[in-house]
């Protein structure tokens, strides 16, 4: 029984050594775009003004403009 809890805890070391390496990992990206938060207003950005011209598109095609 002690060689399974050791198996367990050292699986669940592995795991959060893992889950450790890869917080940040992205740092550098976001960093171009001026930060996460940056980042994220300009994904919305684009995503919104996409959506407005789809909606625009579905309009004059229904005739509501």
């Amino acid at each position: 029984m002690g060689d399974e809890k050791e198996n367990m805890d050292r699986e669940r070391n592995v795991r959060q050594q893992a889950w450790l390496r890869l917080r940040g990992v992205l740092k550098d990206v976001y960093a171009v775009y001026g930060g996460g938060e940056a980042f994220l207003r300009k994904e919305r950005q684009e995503f919104n003004e996409a959506m407005e011209r789809r909606e625009a598109l579905i309009d004059a095609a229904f005739g509501k403009e």
